[in-house]
């Protein structure tokens, strides 16, 4: 067997796509021996989104030609061919539901199978045109609400879980399935955006005390909110930095690439006294349609940018008033995705939700080529993260594996000490 071969089949290599709607990018990482929290990257590519609209396939074939695009870059990269990936779920507005099961403890102290029995209730967990992408345990719960993190073996009348599920929706799922299954290639499982973005950025401490991410991708905006290490709310709103470019394009009347690159450039969310007297030099479109040359106030773009920008933060708020706990608790706001690149958008953000507010970076990753070190890489980088975690991860869809095996193990050791 060559050594090639061996990487590639190592279970320690993880490949992930990030299919968003103005880049495909693909991330392949392996965790380092000495330190299971960091990953080395081994390859990375990435391509133009050809196919997707507002989080949504719309061409089969161009799709999945830039998945292969980035893919191959990332294969290139590493030296190996992969066959399997780990892909995000931006689009269908993805749900994050709460449920709590309680059970009646017979004879007064937690066995085994109790927790078996209270974790295979089944309820309302079903929802229209979403699947369910995992499931896991937040708490548990004893008699005088007193929460535990593991229950078994204590003294309790009643026990109450409280189990997270993440749903996406099937049209989508089914959609990007194929388009990475063109490539042959297949998707062992999906991740939605807010989840991935925010284990990339955040610190530990933010997701347990509590934390509100919000990716500002191209099309789409994702927000999610993290408590005791778990996202516990996720939304999406079909707004993000294209619209922004087409604000410009309406307001200056310049081509799309060119508003693209003044946005990048000379982008602001806030302006100051001195932005009146700054001038830009853009390219317009003339009446007579020639491209010519105009100079503007630096003022007269910030003005373009800054409402669009406020229309998203108080969509974002207005669906975060859905959450509880009052989601005005918590008090840190990481902001990522390309967009938040635009310069003063801290300050708006933090000024528009009362609250900390930072730009959200990769994190936890060695060895990650430069422009992968910037926010609008979160998700992809969190998808690789993810994918370290996921064997650790109790899925409810397994009953039969990880921590019901613990749970055996642990339980047979009471039977017989206590």
């Amino acid at each position: 067997m060559t050594v090639m071969k061996s990487i590639n089949e190592s279970k320690n290599i993880f490949t992930v796509i990030d299919v968003g709607n103005s880049k495909v990018s693909c991330l392949i990482g392996t965790p380092v021996k000495t330190n299971n929290v960091q990953i080395k990257a081994l390859g990375f590519g990435q391509h133009a989104s050809l196919g997707m609209s507002n989080g949504q396939v719309t061409d089969m074939k161009e799709i999945a030609n830039s998945i292969a695009r980035a893919v191959e870059g990332a294969e290139t990269m590493a030296g190996f061919n992969i066959n399997k990936v780990i892909c995000n779920l931006s689009g269908g507005r993805p749900i994050t539901k709460i449920i709590r099961n309680k059970l009646k403890i017979e004879n007064g102290r937690v066995e085994k199978n109790d927790i078996l029995k209270i974790l295979k209730f089944k309820n309302h967990y079903q929802i229209n045109n979403y699947e369910i992408l995992s499931s896991s345990v937040i708490k548990y719960y004893l008699d005088n609400n007193t929460c535990v993190d593991n229950p078994l073996g204590i003294f309790t009348n009643t026990l109450t879980v409280e189990i997270n599920y993440i749903y996406g929706q099937k049209s989508l799922i089914k959609n990007l399935s194929s388009a990475v299954n063109l490539c042959h290639l297949s998707i062992e499982k999906f991740f939605i955006c807010p989840e991935a973005s925010g284990v990339s950025t955040m610190l530990q401490d933010e997701r347990i005390n509590g934390a509100i991410i919000i990716d500002l991708g191209a099309n789409i905006t994702s927000v999610g909110v993290f408590l005791n290490n778990k996202i516990i709310f996720s939304d999406s709103i079909p707004i993000g930095g294209l619209h922004i470019t087409s604000d410009i394009v309406r307001g200056l009347g310049t081509k799309s690439e060119d508003a693209e690159k003044i946005k990048i450039l000379h982008g602001s969310t806030l302006s100051n006294e001195t932005d009146e007297y700054i001038k830009i030099e853009i390219p317009i479109i003339s009446d007579q349609g020639d491209i010519i040359t105009q100079n503007i106030p630096k003022a007269m773009l910030t003005a373009i940018i800054k409402p669009r920008v406020e229309e998203i933060f108080e969509l974002i708020r207005e669906r975060l008033r859905q959450l509880k706990p009052d989601s005005n608790c918590i008090n840190q706001v990481i902001l990522c995705g390309g967009g938040a690149n635009l310069s003063n958008i801290r300050e708006l953000a933090s000024n528009y939700f009362e609250t900390n507010v930072r730009i959200g970076r990769p994190i936890g990753l060695i060895d990650l080529p430069e422009i992968v070190q910037a926010p609008s890489f979160a998700c992809l980088t969190g998808l690789l993260i993810k994918s370290l975690e996921k064997e650790k991860i109790f899925n409810l869809q397994n009953m039969d594996k990880g921590i019901l095996k613990y749970f055996g193990k642990l339980g047979n050791w009471f039977d017989q000490n206590l």
